[in-house]
């Protein structure tokens, strides 16, 4: 795999300027300040071989531990400057504030829904032993089961891999980084930055990363997949609760003339109704009538 991608690093290097980049670092140079620092702190260790006798000198041992670390931090910048800068994911995909995406078949066969205000990065085609996309804002995946390829969400805060299981991914909260609930199958959710920490999420279960901490949670949210199915269920909540789920959902903004009604608490359910019938269900219930102005939606009691 790493020298399929320095073949394609070599053809795109015009465009990134690679040689320029490559001059600035100087192994040799590199290696011959450290040697001379361990030379000077006396640190040289006669280590003996068990049977024959003989020894070797330890600062030759930390030249090879040197080079390969370079080399490896190299090739871990040259994977992400191709993947960042010179088009690894060549399809973007991005939805408006107000609207969520058909379904997006990846080139493995997985299948993707974007939500509102949502953005998907993938490639042409995905490597030899990895599947991955970038995601920013929310998206439901329902992965292609490959053992041998896992399959990789990048999103600024984690990183979520799986084999294949259908599963939501919401990176838009303003008091979390990310949040995975997963419907089926088994997702791994590991911290990015700081412990790295790694947290096995189970079916009906959402995996959390917030503040720099991993925490896993039984899914208490009936409606976490409604923006996707539009089957919406309200048992005995608020309408308070009930307007906010519906602005999230249908990308509307609900207003309101009278504090009181956000008491009023509703139980129904919704099967793929537009917001106007889902209002006039409201409306009849709590005795109510709604005003349509502009971009608003606006509930005035009678």
């Amino acid at each position: 795999e790493n020298k399929s991608l320095f073949k394609q690093i070599k053809k795109d290097q015009e465009i990134i300027n690679m040689n320029q980049s490559m001059d600035k670092i100087n192994v040799d140079s590199a290696w011959n300040k450290l040697k001379s620092r361990i030379e000077e702190d006396n640190q040289q260790i006669d280590i003996a071989a068990p049977d024959k006798g003989k020894t070797f000198k330890l600062y030759r041992v930390l030249k090879y531990a040197a080079m390969v670390i370079l080399v490896a931090g190299l090739g871990f910048m040259s994977t992400k400057i191709y993947q960042d800068t010179l088009g690894y994911y060549s399809n973007t995909e991005h939805t408006a504030q107000d609207e969520t995406s058909n379904e997006i078949i990846l080139p493995d066969g997985t299948s993707v829904f974007l939500n509102a205000d949502s953005e998907l990065k993938y490639p042409d085609q995905f490597s030899d032993n990895k599947r991955i996309v970038k995601l920013d804002g929310e998206a439901f995946f329902n992965v292609t089961r490959n053992e041998e390829m896992p399959f990789i969400i990048e999103t600024k805060k984690a990183e979520i891999r799986v084999l294949g299981t259908s599963f939501n991914v919401n990176t838009k909260f303003t008091d979390k980084d990310v949040e995975v609930y997963v419907e089926s199958g088994l997702v791994e959710l590991t911290l990015k930055k700081g412990n790295k920490k790694k947290l096995l999420v189970d079916p009906g279960n959402v995996g959390i990363i917030s503040k720099n901490e991993i925490s896993k949670e039984k899914n208490t949210n009936q409606n976490v997949l409604a923006w996707k199915t539009k089957n919406i269920v309200f048992k005995e909540d608020k309408l308070e609760t009930v307007l906010n789920t519906l602005n999230n959902i249908y990308h509307v903004d609900i207003q309101y003339t009278n504090n009181e009604i956000l008491n009023y608490r509703l139980t129904t359910t919704f099967k793929n109704q537009n917001i106007e019938s889902v209002m006039e269900v409201i409306c009849a219930t709590f005795n109510l009538k709604v005003d349509y102005h502009d971009d608003e939606i606006i509930l005035v009691k009678n």
